[in-house]
């Protein structure tokens, strides 16, 4: 990590360097601003340790913006689904939208028991399935905006794509089931597998996603990635399954490419004789890393999160799960006529695993003594802002015509774009910078003093 500080710090002067050449004006004339880097665990939307137990105002009590919440249909196998039921979903989704969470949900007809029985493990046949899922389309999509990703669900014990009692590990009706489900919620929402090799037979191919397919709302864009083995064995107890042409580097690779832009999740499962190469912390920073996760289960596997608290790698575990944007540097010209074009440089550094993989404006907030607010839309898209190299925005924006003139303060915002949320804080995306955070207005405060005459 210091290393990495290091050369984005080293590109970032570079960089600052290069902009004041670009403008073939003396570095006088523009004024530059280095940040410090805040090293605390703060929570940060749609990204990181997710609570399974408990309500989303007791997650955001420990600091967590996720909840995992199993919709049990096990009564609903022979019969549609009652509206008190419905009713109930709408409820707890607007429980967690209330709390400033949001949701991972799975729905299952099952939590399979050790050995399997006959008649309680069972899943629904298909047509049961799509009746259930029309009939729970609309509180799906009334509440898309505090739904984080889905996990497919369904289909087999624990609603994980085996075991089905019902046929539906055919790839046919995987396929008829993901369709459903990504129709049912809007397309800036993605569908999570619980193995790779789902997706590449429901899909038809092997290659993973490029960055010219990436969020364009297609359906293979759309779905993600869950691995509730996560480091229990070689094979993550079957989460890969090698063959003599694929090998479990090979899905690994594979699964590195593709969580670029989409979403992985799940939870560790195993402390046994077969996990302990794997879930030590040197492992499973590198996993986590290489296969950019997002999301991770705070409350299972118990002694995996034990033995990463004794071996201290937990807090980074937390801190890193998903994106954690930083400010380095920004150079920008001081004054500016109304009207007139606003030039300046950030950079960034992301420290995190992964990217955000649902869509967020980016906007440059001005604001005057008196407390107005001009609001300059950015083009960069955040989703692809990943871990590694410097993020650099070039901001080229003309300033309103009618702007008062006098002295503006300058923030970077990154609000969720949904309207119930948009205005929340508590939904916007916080840099890990010191004093930079507004808890009141959910934005980054750069440090610059803009003159508009």
């Amino acid at each position: 990590m210091k290393l990495v500080r290091w050369m984005l710090a080293v590109a970032s002067i570079a960089l600052v360097a290069a902009l004041c050449a670009a403008h073939h004006s003396p570095s006088a004339t523009m004024r530059s601003v280095v940040y410090a880097a805040d090293d605390t665990d703060f929570p940060n939307p749609e990204r990181g340790f997710s609570r399974s137990k408990g309500s989303g105002a007791q997650a955001r009590a420990a600091g967590l913006s996720l909840i995992h919440v199993y919709f049990r249909l096990d009564a609903f196998r022979g019969s549609a689904l009652p509206q008190t039921f419905i009713d109930d979903i709408s409820r707890r989704l607007a429980e967690a939208r209330a709390s400033g969470v949001k949701v991972v949900p799975r729905f299952t007809y099952n939590f399979q028991k050790e050995p399997f029985h006959a008649g309680v493990d069972n899943d629904a046949p298909l047509p049961r399935v799509l009746e259930h899922l029309n009939q729970l389309a609309p509180a799906l999509r009334d509440n898309a905006d505090v739904i984080a990703f889905m996990e497919a669900g369904f289909v087999g014990a624990w609603g994980e794509w085996h075991d089905s009692t019902s046929g539906l590990t055919d790839v046919a009706a995987e396929r008829t089931i993901l369709r459903r489900l990504l129709d049912i919620l809007p397309k800036s929402r993605s569908i999570v597998l619980r193995y790779e090799g789902d997706k590449r037979a429901v899909f038809g191919r092997d290659t993973p996603l490029m960055a010219s397919e990436a969020f364009s709302g297609s359906s293979v864009s759309r779905v993600g990635h869950h691995n509730d083995c996560f480091l229990a064995s070689d094979t993550d107890w079957g989460s890969y399954r090698p063959t003599p042409q694929r090998s479990i580097a090979a899905a690994k690779a594979y699964l590195s490419a593709e969580n670029r832009f989409v979403p992985q999740g799940g939870e560790t499962c195993n402390d046994a004789a077969d996990a302990k190469p794997y879930i030590g912390c040197t492992n499973a920073l590198k996993e986590l890393s290489t296969q950019h996760w997002s999301q991770l289960n705070a409350d299972y596997h118990p002694a995996v999160l034990a033995l990463w608290k004794r071996q201290g790698c937990y807090s980074e575990i937390s801190r890193r799960l998903g994106y954690r944007f930083r400010l380095l540097r920004s150079a920008y010209a001081p004054t500016v006529v109304g009207g007139g074009t606003l030039r300046a440089k950030i950079i960034l550094g992301n420290d995190g695993f992964a990217a955000p993989y649902n869509p967020r404006p980016l906007e440059l907030v001005l604001r005057g003594s008196a407390g107005e607010a001009v609001r300059l839309h950015l083009p960069q898209d955040p989703r692809r802002w990943l871990p590694g190299a410097p993020i650099t925005l070039d901001v080229v924006v003309r300033l309103p015509s009618g702007m008062p003139s006098g002295t503006y303060g300058a923030y970077l915002a990154l609000p969720d774009p949904e309207p119930r949320l948009r205005g929340r804080a508590d939904y916007a995306i916080r840099l890990a910078n010191q004093g930079s955070w507004n808890p009141a207005t959910g934005e980054n405060d750069l440090g610059w003093r803009l003159r508009v005459d």
